[in-house]
């Protein structure tokens, strides 16, 4: 979805820009696209200093947290304590989403953020059309699979006694591939050229190419049928699950309690686990509800309202804002669940000190051994610091 200022003859790239979908263009026509455009080049009155701000530093923060986070993330579920839970497989699968997302980005922070430009038409119509693909593709998986977490989650405070049957890896792994192929071919007509593009409000190449039932799909019903599958759904049903679930916790809070008293040690553990990963999830959803949510509301409002009210520069700036907003979610879950999780934090800790460990090791290899008694008096100091 996007928008566009089809009538700015200054824009090298004959692009638009992307997030939204695009108004209707100034000579009253139909407007619509096939996906998101390369950024308004730097004589594009449409573009501000203060969004291109926005975009570069924004984005960078989000790059350098959200490259940290998701590799210890994703170290931290395949450690021995959580990657044999089904759920830690399914956020493992999140995680390599998000990334993807986050490397996409890299399109924004370029030719927004830092302003390049190319005067190459073919290569940036190629790349507005994978960006806007995979941004959209990476959007859908994200939230299917924070749904496909809390079902696992409900699954197992539902049914205690069939954990096992239903709640597995394979399984989990299966719904995974359901919810890529899915979520692929619902934004293919992004991604795919003969498709046509839109002229009025030029997306990834500069002429109309695509057929009127395109335009009119584009313009009119993919903001509302993308918003709803991809945010208002997974978010009603996110919240039936977790309202259905703690109603069962509620329920089922008495036996737990005596389960923990004489069920032994592994009983209790296992009780703790399920708790801890119950916690990232809430976070998790939490998050979402929080980013998503003013991007749902203004693809809802560009829709119907906004776009006769507001200046194609507003339009812009407040469609740049909503995806940012919306990004974070694909940048700082995991120091959402450090602060909701101790398990989780835990886990965090035990890596950092597994990676201080092998760094003392290779300082006394390279020393030699008659250091080794030094490195171990100082690790030891470390220590009780």
């Amino acid at each position: 979805m996007n928008i566009n200022d089809s009538g700015n003859e200054s824009s090298p790239d004959g692009g638009g820009w992307m997030g939204a979908p695009p108004p209707p263009p100034p000579d009253g026509g139909g407007g619509g696209g096939g996906g998101m455009g390369p950024p308004p080049g730097s004589g594009s009155s449409a573009i501000t200093s203060l969004q291109r701000n926005v975009v570069l530093y924004g984005y960078l923060v989000l790059f350098i947290f959200g490259f940290f986070g998701h590799s210890m993330s994703f170290t931290i579920f395949r450690r021995q304590t959580l990657r044999k839970v089904s759920t830690s497989t399914l956020f493992v699968y999140m995680t390599i989403s998000d990334l993807i997302y986050l490397l996409a980005c890299f399109y924004t922070f370029i030719f927004l953020g830092l302003n390049v430009s190319t005067a190459n038409k073919n290569m940036m119509n190629q790349l507005c059309r994978a960006y806007s693909f995979v941004q959209y593709f990476c959007m859908c998986c994200t939230a299917w699979f924070l749904l496909t977490i809390t079902i696992d989650r409900w699954l197992r405070i539902r049914f205690p006694f069939r954990v096992r049957e239903l709640c597995t890896r394979q399984r989990v792994t299966i719904g995974a591939c359901v919810i890529v192929i899915v979520s692929a071919a619902l934004n293919s007509h992004l991604a795919l050229p003969f498709i046509g593009v839109v002229g009025d409000a030029t997306v990834c190449s500069a002429s109309q190419t695509s057929t009127a039932a395109y335009q009119y799909f584009y313009s009119t019903i993919w903001p509302i049928l993308i918003t709803i599958l991809q945010i208002i759904l997974p978010t009603v049903l996110l919240l039936a699950f977790s309202i259905s679930m703690f109603v069962e916790l509620r329920r089922q809070q008495q036996q737990k309690t005596q389960l923990r008293r004489g069920g032994g040690g592994g009983a209790g553990r296992r009780v703790f686990l399920d708790r801890q990963m119950l916690l990232i999830m809430i976070s998790s959803i939490v998050l979402f509800f929080i980013t998503q949510i003013p991007l749902s509301l203004f693809y809802i409002l560009m829709t119907y309202v906004l776009r006769s009210r507001l200046t194609l520069e507003q339009l812009l700036q407040f469609n740049n804002f909503a995806i940012l907003i919306a990004s974070i979610d694909y940048a700082a879950s995991f120091y959402v669940h450090c602060l909701s999780s101790r398990l989780f934090r835990q886990e965090f800790y035990n890596v950092i000190r597994v990676v201080r460990s092998r760094r003392v090791g290779v300082v006394t290899q390279l020393f030699g051994p008659e250091r080794i008694q030094t490195q171990t008096q100082l690790v030891q100091l470390q220590t009780r610091r």
